[in-house]
């Protein structure tokens, strides 16, 4: 699997690698790890050609050094480390490297933990979550309580999975199942049925109860179909159907009430439209859950090649391969 890690040289960054490397899946990864040293756009060129040279070099090795201890502290899950710092908006740059890379996941920290903090996910993060072609996990800096168990070498992943049976969905779970995950994950599917009452605000007649009722039922088969599906391989699955009007407040509540690690929503997208929004249930999801949040984009990507295939070819002319030390002064 093909990782682009962004970081800009915070503690979120630091979290974010610290989140992968926590993840409790075997799939190898070819992992490159990108810094946007930021460029002086709004200024003219008059006003910053003698001290910009200068802020990039030093930001160059700043992030230099911050790359090289995220390379060390992730080595062992990576068949490969690549680093990349480029200058530029990094957006721009993250979201480039991804589609030259052929990246399979982008990783990016938000920014905080708390409730205002959940709203306020970063507009970086935000814009590459909406507007990246791959799957994107947006990781929630952890608060005390939850870095100690994420450090805890025993601790069991815990997924909650938006599942409602449709391609995006059924794509979502397949990306994961793919990673090949430790036994001893915990993954539940969730299935939030409709509840049609607030939009008929003279009451309910037979016919749409049983409507109701009817998707009801279909959506617990369909739930149930794919914990089977999922059961071999992690055991510890289980399929949930509420109902509830609004499906990504019942995503954001499961995964506090079950204190999961890593919500999965696939990004379900029909027009051109959604290349600059997101939809409203992954965008709620991503504001409101308390933990990290992965956007799976696998039904976009998946027109033929396998999403576990790992990288052996040659990388961008900027890279660094940390593990063959192959490293070229840049400019």
């Amino acid at each position: 699997m093909k990782v682009l890690l962004a970081t800009d040289c915070s503690q979120q960054a630091a979290a974010a690698a610290e989140f992968l490397h926590s993840l409790k899946f075997t799939e190898p990864m070819s992992l490159t790890i990108i810094t946007a040293l930021g460029d002086p756009y709004g200024s003219s060129p008059e006003s910053t050609q003698h001290w910009f040279p200068e802020l990039l070099r030093q930001e160059r090795a700043r992030a230099e050094t911050h790359q090289a201890d995220l390379a060390k502290r992730l080595r062992e899950r990576c068949t490969r480390i690549d680093t990349i710092c480029r200058p530029g908006h990094p957006v721009k740059v993250v979201l480039g490297e991804a589609k030259d890379l052929d990246c399979d996941l982008i990783v990016i920290g938000a920014r905080g933990h708390s409730f205002f903090g959940r709203l306020l996910i970063g507009s970086v993060s935000d814009s590459i979550a909406t507007h990246a072609k791959c799957s994107v996990l947006v990781v929630r800096p952890p608060d005390e309580a939850d870095s100690k168990r994420d450090a805890d070498s025993a601790h069991v992943n815990r997924i909650l999975i938006g599942y409602d049976s449709s391609k995006a969905s059924r794509e979502a779970v397949e990306e994961i199942l793919a990673l090949d995950w430790d036994a001893q994950t915990e993954v539940e599917l969730l299935s939030v049925a409709p509840i049609y009452d607030y939009l008929l605000g003279n009451g309910l007649s037979t016919a749409a109860i049983a409507n109701e009722e009817e998707i009801f039922k279909e959506m617990k088969q369909g739930g149930d179909q794919m914990k089977d599906r999922l059961i071999d391989k992690l055991p510890h699955t289980k399929s949930v159907i509420i109902h509830d009007q609004r499906v990504g407040d019942a995503i954001a509540d499961l995964a506090e009430k079950s204190d999961s690690d890593l919500v999965v929503v696939g990004d379900s997208g029909h027009s051109l439209l959604d290349d600059f929004l997101l939809g409203s249930t992954t965008k709620y999801v991503l504001r409101h859950a308390p933990c990290s949040v992965w956007i799976s984009r696998h039904h976009r990507t998946n027109s033929g090649q396998d999403t576990g295939a790992t990288d052996t070819g040659a990388t961008d002319t900027g890279a660094t391969n940390v593990e063959a030390v192959s490293n070229e002064a840049s400019e």
